[in-house]
Parts: structure tokens; C-alpha cells; sequence
């Protein structure tokens, strides 16, 4: 019978970074859930129904990096228009876009994918700006799994130099 691995130094290199991609994938889904909390708060707060669905579009599209947060707020930008034709609920709108964006970039990201990779939230914000320097808009949206592999093979490298 196999035995289960009782740290990551049991792991193969190929099993390590396969959990580093199913954690990375649990992370943008609970990433995206946050957000749609917020927003669904957020539009219910402001009266804007159905908050809930509006909500849920919110986080299904926060999945997607770059355009999803827009295309995600654009439904309910044109449900505070035709529920209360009010400039002021549709600039409410953008402003909860902003929040969203704010809390997903400086707290979301950072703490849970931080601690889903065991990566430093501070390490994972530095590596949107190392990897988007390295390999622009592909290095932004890769910086956090690439950064954990990094450190694979820095552990890995340190093992094998001990003596």
C-alpha cells in the first residue's frame, strides 16, 4: 500500500507544483466568492435588484483576469440606470467596481492566495510587479503560481546543496 506524503519533501516535483495549481485554483474561486459578497452587499445596500444575481455575476466574472471585473459590473451598471435613473446610483456603481478591485488587489489576493501557496501576502504583491516587468500582461496574471514555483525550486535547490 502507498503511504500518503507526510510533507511537501516527500512530493515528487511534478506533484508539487500539480498542488500548487489546485490551490492556486481554490484561491481565485474563493477569491471570486469574496468579491461577489462585497458586491451583492454593496448593490443591496444601494437597492439595486437583484442584488443577489448581480452579485454572483460579479464573482463568476472576477475569475477572468482583466476584462471579467468590467463585463462583471456593466449588468449592474445598467440595472442602477433602469431601477432608479439616478447618476448617482450609477456612480455608486463604479465606486463599489473600485472597492471590489481595491479589497481583491490589496487584501483578497494577498491573504488568501498568500496563504493558500504559503507565499507572504508582501511576496505576493511584489511578484505582480517582478513578473508583469518580466513578461508584461502574461507575467501579471501568472505572477502568483510562478512565484510559487520559484520557490519550489528554491527549496528543492537547498536541499540538494545541504550536506
Amino acid at each position: 500500500m502507498l503511504a500518503r506524503a507526510s510533507s511537501l519533501d516527500d512530493l515528487s516535483f511534478f506533484s508539487e507544483v500539480g498542488l500548487i495549481l489546485v490551490h492556486f485554483l481554490q484561491g481565485q474561486l474563493l477569491i471570486s466568492l469574496c468579491n461577489a459578497l462585497v458586491a451583492w452587499l454593496a448593490f443591496w445596500a444601494l437597492g439595486i435588484h437583484p442584488a443577489w444575481l448581480l452579485g454572483a455575476v460579479v464573482g463568476l466574472m472576477s475569475f477572468i483576469p482583466y476584462l471579467g471585473p468590467v463585463l462583471g459590473f456593466l449588468p449592474a451598471l445598467v440595472m442602477a440606470w433602469i431601477s432608479r435613473h439616478t447618476l448617482w446610483h450609477v456612480a455608486a456603481v463604479i465606486g463599489v467596481w473600485g472597492l471590489v478591485q481595491l479589497l481583491e488587489g490589496l487584501v483578497f489576493q494577498p491573504k488568501i492566495l498568500g496563504d493558500k501557496l504559503k507565499i507572504h501576502p508582501l511576496l505576493v504583491v511584489l511578484s505582480f510587479f517582478i513578473w508583469g516587468a518580466l513578461l508584461n500582461v502574461a507575467g501579471v496574471i501568472l505572477a502568483v503560481p510562478l512565484t510559487a514555483l520559484a520557490q519550489v525550486i528554491y527549496r528543492r535547490i537547498k536541499r540538494r546543496l545541504r550536506p
